[in-house]
């Protein structure tokens, strides 16, 4: 059903994503009869989300609305705006438009996954307007920390609505054009309805680092480092391994780059002439110790700390081809993404113990956001001159910040939008109306199961990790339910159990009063008396130890004829049949 039926000169844009959280950006333009989708990118977990691989928005929406879906628009080639493509288009056929890079990037993606018949990337350029569906649309050029940042203008029947994705005013910029001021300021002139804009560093007064003072700090760094220097950052950010090229190329050193995500991303780059690499400055990974150390430079993944990234392997020392001695140089050039703050100090600190010197943190003019801070921010509002504004690509304070920003600038408090997924607003006669609400519930990527891991299983994957799993085990007669073997408790992640016998024994005590309990009012449910079993030893274990471990009950009923093979069970025996491995405690 068309929501907008009806209302010919109306639009509505709905978040999907990326409103509230930073990750999963998604906006659905919708007039009468098409809608189209500014990116669709995937958000990575932290630690309320154990287990799990990577978070997508909720295509709901669009699956429900196929019919009316003309496509995707990318803003740039970042994995919170590109990564949750392929998902879609295992489910549907889409158009996908954006950048050649971007497009690229995609498509390296998209090798891994099989896309329904009928989809097709469609390369748009820069200030060239394009129809989308019933939609003309023209890619704006801002600056970000990738080639091709672009914001997306859109024509609408309600008017002109900008989106800014992610954007700083660069006016230095490495590896692209600068911003498109004089398209953003003949945007203000034109009239604009609606700037949807990037706010994540509205936090932060004056005016972000240029990547060009990056890269004089790097060049300083590889001149008077005494031995290698490995330097790891986004693998996304193409500008900033430019910059390592060309300042190890004047310091007289070669290049060697390892990790997979970063190895493809430059090789996508390279092809597509937006990375820049004379041949006899690079070096194979494996070739780096027939050099003086003086000479090398190695370009890496695992800014972020991940466990399995190639930095994190040299740190621990288990990388196959690099390994960190003294005298090396790590550069960390990249700021953590919240979250990851604890992993990426362990691997710092494991830098530390091989002996590297480690360059880290904002005041060491080693990385530079793509993001723009608060006067950048206030310039996007004062050329676009918007008659609503809406914050994206932030957390619930940036847009409320946001909010106040837009206001001091003089927009009204009730031109000021805040959409947080599923929430949706509409344009027509030069108002804005709050409209429907749509499902947005994120969705869990946990290997080959998309949307399978809800909250209740995450909740359950919390609850293990503080506070371990408790076992009662019941053999019992399966008419009667009454037992036929001493119970038995088994636990993982919750106390040492041979040094618990005081607790095992009252545990049991307590099974024991329970069951009485059951039998006395006359019950034979096997599933009542799983919930009595449950509640009964989950109460006492918490008011003995104030913990809440995860209680299942094992409830084992078996036949009359059976209970006389039950006499020698032993621990082994349980183990088996409740297809438990060796390790875990049994009492």
């Amino acid at each position: 059903m068309d929501l907008l039926a009806g209302f010919e000169d109306a639009v509505r844009l709905i978040s999907l994503g990326g409103t509230g959280d930073i990750g999963m950006n998604m906006t659905l333009v919708a007039r009468q009869g098409c809608m189209i989708a500014v990116d669709c990118g995937m958000m990575f977990p932290d630690e309320r989300h154990p287990g799990v691989d990577v978070i997508l928005p909720d295509m709901t929406y669009v699956l429900e609305h196929v019919e009316q879906f003309a496509g995707v628009v990318l803003t740039h080639g970042h994995e919170d705006h590109i990564g949750a493509v392929p998902y879609l288009m295992e489910k549907i056929p889409v158009r996908v438009y954006g950048t050649r890079l971007t497009l690229g990037l995609l498509e390296a993606k998209l090798q891994e996954f099989h896309p329904v018949e009928g989809s097709e990337l469609i390369e748009l350029e820069p200030g060239i307007a394009e129809r989308v569906g019933d939609f003309d649309v023209e890619l704006v050029r801002v600056s970000h920390s990738i080639p091709d940042g672009m914001g997306l203008l859109i024509k609408t029947p309600a008017g002109d609505i900008f989106h800014t994705g992610d954007f700083k005013f660069d006016q230095t910029p490495i590896g692209s054009p600068g911003p498109d001021f004089q398209r953003l300021a003949r945007m203000g002139e034109e009239g604009l309805l609606c700037l949807l804009s990037d706010c994540t560093n509205v936090e932060r007064p004056g005016y972000s680092l240029s990547e060009r003072k990056v890269g004089e700090t790097l060049h300083n760094l590889l001149r008077d480092a005494p031995g290698r220097v490995v330097v790891t950052t986004f693998a996304s950010n193409i500008g900033r391994i430019q910059q390592v090229i060309d300042q190890s190329m004047a310091c007289g050193r070669k290049v060697a780059v390892t990790g997979r995500s970063m190895e493809r991303m430059t090789a996508v780059a390279a092809r597509l002439g937006y990375l820049h690499v004379p041949p006899e400055t690079m070096v194979d990974v494996r070739d780096i110790d027939e050099l003086p150390p003086r000479e090398v430079t190695v370009i890496t993944t695992g800014s972020q700390g991940e466990p399995l990234s190639a930095l994190a392997r040299m740190a621990r020392g288990s990388h196959r081809h690099v390994r960190i001695v003294e005298g090396d140089t790590v550069v960390m050039s990249a700021s953590p993404i919240p979250g990851n703050e604890s992993l990426i100090w362990r691997v710092i600190n494991d830098l530390f113990a091989e002996g590297a010197r480690v360059i880290y943190g904002s005041d060491q003019g080693v990385h530079a956001s793509g993001h723009g801070y608060r006067e950048e921010i206030k310039l996007m509002l004062s050329l676009t001159r918007p008659r609503f504004a809406i914050p994206v690509h932030g957390d619930q304070r940036h847009l409320v910040l946001y909010g106040d920003l837009a206001q001091e600038m003089g927009l009204p408090r009730e031109r000021i939008f805040m959409l947080y997924a599923g929430a949706s607003v509409e344009f027509r006669n030069g108002k804005g109306y709050r409209a429907a609400n749509v499902p947005a519930e994120a969705v869990n990527v946990d290997g080959l199961g998309v949307g399978d891991v809800g909250d209740v299983v995450l909740n359950d994957r919390q609850i293990l990790a503080a506070e371990g799993i408790f076992l009662p085990v019941l053999v019992v007669e399966r008419d009667t339910m009454r037992l036929l073997a001493p119970p038995e408790v088994y636990s993982r992640g919750f106390v040492y159990m041979d040094q618990a016998q005081e607790l095992v024994e009252a545990t049991r005590e307590v099974m024991l009063r329970t069951l009485e309990g059951f039998h006395e009012e006359g019950e034979t449910d096997p599933e009542e008396l799983y919930d009595r079993i449950k509640g009964s030893v989950a109460k006492f274990l918490y008011e003995l130890t104030g913990r809440r471990p995860i209680v299942l009950p094992v409830i084992m009923p078996v036949g009359e004829g059976d209970a006389g093979e039950l006499k020698d069970v032993d621990e082994d025996d349980i183990s088996e049949l409740l297809e438990l491995d060796d390790d875990l405690d049994v009492i």
